[in-house]
Parts: structure tokens; C-alpha cells; sequence
């Protein structure tokens, strides 16, 4: 086990899965714009598919949309205007109101420019001081943002909202309290701040270098203020919320956290910092799951208008009814599209900014949040890990289609998971990452494998071409899957031939000439054996050992063995008579042939072996090849192979047969050609198997003049005269009772 591990670990594979997960967790870490935007895409279309959530009852939206301009005029509306909206929502008993809207600019009326402009030149003249109190008293009445502001300072709480100019990783030089009051920078910063062994500019935290504010007239009297930044994500879709910015070492709140803070009876808005960025954010005992930057992952509950909408034209003109509005948290914005105040959100691209603080609200109320699991990078690196580990263990050891569909199910089970922890769990998981290593995993093993099996093909290409004739390889590189190394039990028919008398010829020959003669011989017998479909097995001396059916399957194996005998024997004939020309000795072979299951593959050692085939069969094959030269024969099959052969050939049966270490006998033929019998053949066949039927039943002075008949028709027929020699033997001497018509063979 170890040592298959270590082998593993040491291969091309193993690499590729340790780079690939290496280049992932790289781009996990750094994040990539291209990445990112993938990512972040694969983040949106989990909101998709989750739906819409049922948002809660304590967040309403009073909206300046198309009606309201139309019904009021063009925004920016007047002060007085304005007075009159805030007015009717403190009215209804709104909780807290918030307003998604900045009065940066004095606002002067015609009236107001005109008084003003009387009581300068009065003074100028000079007047009764009565006269001048009336002219004060109606610029006051004039003065449209002391009229805003009173009505801002009366009734519900009224939260303001600021702007902060260039939002990044640096805060301003201007000190706060010279653009903002010190009771308005404390009314929108959080109230308890905890550094933890850091200062201020050392927290990795959302900078600004400049803030907008609300003019002091109406900043004094408000209940309170927040920002109202949103930051987009590179692809310009909103969907972090800063909970918390850094400007001149004062860490201010957004509008949405002061609101709630005053829906909630003043409740403490506290922050810890360290030198790794925001610990914690609270809202009372309520905890706001923020990251390192004090950022809001925004949980949207679904498109625009999920959240109870109102018209401000509707609430001015008194059609909203109270109850709508009475202890609700009430944010003022703007709607219209003219007003320009749209945002791509994972649902829609023209989503209410308005919509979006009330999105926040409604999480920080409901604690309705997307977390992202502590240590996230740690937790996302050892999800790289482990699936590195899990695909590389399993991948190399499936076939192309399993290796696929486990990658299909690895990346369903990671996506299904994925999808339940974000819809049910509110747990935020990156699923490009993870996805991007199972593919990059997966077309790497699977080029290997494509890699690793041209190899293969080019392997058994050069292998076998040598000893497999080339359309046999073909096949088994189109079919390789018909093709185990390694061992496997098969019926194959093999093939043994041997010169005869090769060892007294070879005593006679010089080296040279005994090397030119076998090569003369074997290369003619060699390509017989290729092209009828043979594998040759090895060369032994003078003797070839060849298997057909094997490695390639091979539906008419005895018939291709059968017939690339005879080649051989007509090739020999040919032979013998050019080397006669030549001077040089008449060869003669014997052919054993034998069909049956026997084990084939490689066999061998690690460092040496040989794809070649082992068993009874094998040894059969041989032994018939032997008793050639005991029947006086050329080509001796089995009766296993003559069994499976079609018509065709032409066979002779020559004996019963029991071999050493077989205790059943079985017969054995001759194989004398195919297609059509010469009809002398025909007739000699016709009357020795007469005479051999007599024979086998102990008739022996009766199958006498039969074998004769045979033997006048083929005159010096070894077989004719082999059993006329044992008949005359059996009448001489009778056999015993329980004679049978069996040679037996003791010798190998």
C-alpha cells in the first residue's frame, strides 16, 4: 500500500493535480479581475435560484418616484416641500425616519432674496427699530431651511444622511470637526470603539479623503446621521454594504446602523479593531457579521419592490393610510429614473439605491445575514485541498466514462452543497475556485490517460509488429479494450512446427551457413504465420511457437492455424526445390496444431518478460507436432481444433491418443488441404477410414485387405502401413479383453 502510494505521489498525475491546486489556491489568494468576475457572477445566480424572501414589517420605503415628480414637480423639491413630506410621516407616528437625501446648499426663495435685500438697503437709510424687528421676523418666515429644519428637529427621530467623497485605502487631511460639528461627528460615528493594540490608521479599513455634508442648520437638530456609500464591485454590481468608515481616526457609521440604533432606544453601536481589520461590529447585543474591512455581505431578499413601498405624492396628499407608517422604520429616497440614483444588484440592473439601505435594515433587524465562515481563506484552501485529494486518488483508477461522471457528481455534490449552505444556512462559499479545480483536475488526468494510452498504442505498435501481421495491430489499436495484458484464460489455437532432423543437418553445416539456412527457412514461415492473422510466441532454435487468437479476439482461430499450415507446407515444397538448384539439403517440418482455454499474457519477471501463453493445451500442441515423426506425418490437429473447423478441410482421422498425464484419450488427425478433394483422395479417405473402423473394433483380419485397398491407392502411405503392421501383430498375438485402439504416449 505504501509503495503504490509513493509510486503515485512520484507520478505525472500526482503533479499535475499538486500544480494545478497550487495555480488554484494562487488565484484564490490574489483574485484576479477575470476570476473575480466569474465568481461573483456564479454568487449572483445563487440569489437567482434561491428567490425572493418575505421581507419583515418594520422597514417601509417612502419613494420619490415618476408620480411624485409629477405630481409635485421636478426634484430636488423645494424645502417647503419636503417640510411638508417629513411633516406628514411624523404625523402618521413614523419610529425613525431616515432620508436618503442631502442638504448641502442653502436654499434662498424669491421672498427670502427680496426681504433680505429690503432690510440691507433699510439699514442702509435707516429706520425705526420697530420696523426693522417685523423685517427680521419675516426673513425668518422666509428662510425655507430654518422652516426644514425646525420640523426636522420635532417629533420622530430624524436621521441624516452624508456623503463621503473619494471612498479608498487613505483618509482626508481635513479634520472632521472643521467640515462637521463635534455633536454631528458624534452622533454618527460608533460610541464604542475597541483597539485592540493598534491605532487608528493602522486598521485595514475603508478610507475617505473628504466628506458632503448636511448644512449645520439642520445637521444641530437632527437626531442623528449616517453615510450613505456604497462601494460596487469591480464589475459594478453592489453587493457589500461598508459598515464602517475611517475618516480623519474617526470610524463613522452608515445611515442604516444610526436609524436602527434610534429604532432600538439608543441602542450602543460598537466596533473592535486590530491590526488584521474589523473583529466585530454590534448593534446593541446583536453581532454583524462584517470581514476583515467591515464589510455587509448584503443578504437581497429578491427584484425591486419586495420591501412595502409608498409614493411621496400618496403620503403629502394624506392616502397613506397611518398604520402603514405609525413605529416603522420610514427611509425617504428617490426611485425615478431621472434621478439617477439606480444600482446593478445580483437581481436586477436598475435596482433603488433607496431600496438597497432598506435591504441592510431589514438584514440588521431580522439578522437575516450571508456570513462567510471564519478564516474563510483557511477554510477555502483545505476545500481545495481535499478535493485535489479526493479526484486524484480516484480519477486515475476510473475508465474515461467513470472518471467523467464522478467528475459530474463531485461537482454536483459541490454545488448542491454550496446552494444549501447559502439558502439555508446564509453561508457564503466561492464556487469557482473549487469548480475550476475539479475541471482542471479532471482534463489533466484526462489527458494523461489520452497521453498515456497514444503511448500504449505505440508501445504495442512497435511490440507486435514485428511477430502480428499489421492489420492485426490496427486492430488492436482501434480495440485496445480486447487487448489484457497481464494474463487471462482464452480459447486460442496454437501452432508448433519444427525441421526435422535439424540437429544431425546442423553438424554438418559451418555456423554461418547453419545461420543463413534458418533465416531462409523461419522468414518465409514468419510471414506466413503474420499474414493468416498469427502472433508468433518465440523462436526455439529451428521451432516456432505461434498463437492465433491471441492477443487480438478471433472469431475463426483453428481455420486461420489450419490454413497457415499448409501455406507452410506448399511453401517448404516450393523451397526445397529452389535450394535443390543450389546445392543445399531438403528441409522437412512437422506441424502440431491444438485449440483449447489455456492462460495468455505477459509472463515474466518485472525487469524481463514475454507475451506468450501457458497450459495443458500449450503442452498438447507440442507433443503433436512431436508424433509427427512417429506417424510419418506433416500436420497433426487435435480433435479439439477439428471440431471447430468448418467444411472445408480436408482431415484424416489418424489415431486415439492418451498423452502422459492425460487419462482420456483423444483423437487425432491429419491435415491434408482445403476445398475441394482430388477424387483418388476422396476415394482413398473413403476406404481407410473403412479399414480403421474394422480395426478399432478388433476385426482385424477383416480391415487386412481394406487397408490394402487403401494403401494400392496412396502406395507407401505411412498410416495404411502402420496399422497393417498392427493388425498382422494383434492376429499373431491376440490383445487382451479389454483392448483399445489407444497409443499411449509416455514421452513429452
Amino acid at each position: 500500500m505504501l509503495h503504490r502510494l509513493a509510486a503515485f505521489v512520484k507520478s505525472p498525475i500526482a503533479r499535475w493535480i499538486v500544480g494545478v491546486t497550487l495555480f488554484v489556491a494562487v488565484l484564490l489568494v490574489w483574485r484576479p479581475t477575470f476570476t473575480e468576475f466569474l465568481e461573483l457572477k456564479l454568487y449572483d445566480l445563487k440569489f437567482r435560484f434561491r428567490g425572493a424572501l418575505v421581507p419583515g414589517k418594520d422597514v417601509v420605503i417612502v419613494a420619490i418616484d415618476d408620480a411624485s415628480l409629477k405630481a409635485v414637480g421636478r426634484w430636488p423639491w423645494s424645502r417647503e416641500d419636503q417640510a411638508r413630506l417629513l411633516t406628514q410621516l411624523k404625523l402618521a407616528g413614523a419610529g425613525v425616519i431616515a432620508l436618503d437625501i442631502i442638504f448641502a446648499e442653502k436654499e434662498e426663495t424669491v421672498a427670502f432674496l427680496a426681504i433680505n435685500k429690503l432690510h440691507d438697503e433699510i439699514i442702509r437709510q435707516g429706520c425705526s427699530p420697530g420696523i426693522l424687528k417685523l423685517l427680521e421676523t419675516e426673513k425668518r418666515r422666509a428662510d425655507v431651511d430654518r422652516l426644514l429644519a425646525e420640523v426636522i428637529g420635532q417629533g420622530s427621530p430624524t436621521v441624516l444622511g452624508f456623503f463621503f467623497q473619494s471612498v479608498g485605502g487613505q483618509t482626508g487631511a481635513v479634520q472632521a470637526e472643521k467640515l462637521m460639528s463635534p455633536a454631528l461627528v458624534r452622533a454618527s460615528t460608533y460610541n464604542l470603539v475597541r483597539l485592540m493594540n493598534t491605532k487608528p490608521s493602522e486598521v485595514p479599513l475603508v478610507c475617505a479623503t473628504g466628506v458632503e455634508s448636511n448644512l449645520p442648520e439642520i445637521s444641530r437638530v437632527a437626531a442623528g446621521a449616517g453615510y450613505f456609500n456604497m462601494i460596487p464591485d469591480p464589475d459594478g454590481a453592489v453587493r457589500w454594504f461598508p459598515m464602517a468608515i475611517n475618516y480623519d481616526g474617526n470610524f463613522f457609521a452608515p445611515m442604516s446602523l444610526v436609524s436602527l440604533a434610534h429604532f432600538q432606544g439608543q441602542a450602543p453601536l460598537a466596533i473592535t479593531l486590530s491590526q488584521w481589520g474589523v473583529d466585530e461590529i454590534r448593534l446593541g447585543r446583536r453581532s454583524v457579521p462584517v470581514d476583515r474591512y467591515g464589510r455587509l455581505l448584503i443578504n437581497f431578499l429578491g427584484p425591486a419592490g419586495l420591501i412595502p413601498t409608498y409614493s411621496a405624492a400618496s403620503v403629502m396628499n394624506g392616502k397613506v393610510p397611518p398604520e402603514a407608517l405609525k413605529d416603522k422604520v420610514v427611509i425617504v429616497g428617490a426611485t425615478a429614473v431621472g434621478v439617477y440614483d439606480l444600482r446593478v444588484t445580483p437581481f436586477s440592473g436598475t435596482f433603488p439605491g433607496v431600496e438597497i439601505q432598506a435591504t441592510v435594515m431589514d438584514n440588521l433587524l431580522q439578522g437575516n445575514f450571508i456570513r462567510t465562515p471564519p478564516f474563510g481563506l483557511v477554510v477555502m484552501l483545505l476545500i481545495l485541498v481535499g478535493l485535489g485529494i479526493l479526484l486524484g486518488l480516484v480519477l486515475p483508477r476510473l475508465s474515461a466514462a467513470w472518471a467523467f461522471i464522478f467528475t459530474l457528481i463531485v461537482m454536483e455534490g459541490y454545488v448542491g452543497i454550496n446552494y444549501f449552505l447559502f439558502s439555508r444556512q446564509g453561508l457564503q462559499l466561492e464556487l469557482f475556485y473549487p469548480l475550476s479545480l475539479i475541471v482542471l483536475i479532471y482534463l489533466g488526468v484526462t489527458m494523461h490517460r489520452f497521453l498515456a494510452e497514444e503511448r500504449e498504442r505505440e508501445r504495442i505498435r512497435k511490440a507486435f509488429e514485428s511477430y502480428v501481421a499489421p492489420a492485426v495491430v490496427q486492430e488492436m489499436l482501434k480495440h485496445p479494450e480486447q487487448l489484457r495484458l497481464g494474463g487471462e484464460r482464452r480459447e486460442i489455437t496454437l501452432l508448433f512446427s519444427d525441421i526435422r532432423g535439424f540437429t544431425t543437418m546442423s553438424e554438418h553445416l559451418d555456423p554461418e551457413s547453419l545461420v543463413t539456412l534458418l533465416h531462409d527457412f523461419l522468414n518465409p514461415m514468419s510471414n506466413i504465420i503474420i499474414n493468416q492473422g498469427g502472433t508468433i510466441d518465440k523462436y526455439m532454435g529451428d521451432a516456432i511457437m505461434a498463437e492465433f487468437g491471441a492477443p487480438l479476439l478471433q472469431a475463426d482461430h483453428p481455420r486461420l492455424a489450419c490454413r497457415a499450415a499448409l501455406e507452410m507446407a506448399a511453401s517448404l515444397a516450393a523451397l526445397n526445390q529452389e535450394w535443390a538448384a543450389q546445392g543445399r539439403p531438403p528441409l522437412k517440418i512437422g506441424v502440431g496444431i491444438n485449440t483449447g482455454p489455456v492462460a495468455v499474457g505477459n509472463m515474466g519477471s518485472d525487469r524481463l518478460f514475454d507475451y506468450t501463453a501457458i497450459g495443458d493445451n500449450v503442452n498438447l500442441a507440442s507433443r503433436l507436432e512431436g508424433l509427427n515423426k512417429y506417424y510419418g506425418t506433416s500436420l497433426i490437429i487435435s480433435q479439439s481444433t477439428a471440431q471447430t473447423l468448418e467444411d472445408g478441410f480436408i482431415l484424416r482421422d489418424l489415431d486415439q491418443v492418451r498423452v502422459k498425464g492425460k487419462a482420456q484419450a483423444a483423437h487425432i488427425y491429419e491435415l491434408l488441404g482445403e476445398g475441394e478433394v482430388d477424387p483418388e483422395l476422396a476415394r482413398h479417405l473413403e476406404i481407410y477410414h473403412q479399414a480403421l473402423a474394422l480395426y478399432r473394433e478388433g476385426r482385424f483380419a477383416e480391415s487386412l485387405p481394406v487397408f490394402g485397398q487403401a494403401l494400392d491407392l496412396r502406395p507407401g502411405d505411412p498410416s495404411c502401413h502402420r496399422y497393417l503392421s498392427l493388425a498382422r501383430k494383434y492376429l499373431d498375438t491376440p490383445p487382451a479383453p479389454d483392448w483399445e485402439p489407444v497409443t499411449v504416449m509416455d514421452g513429452k
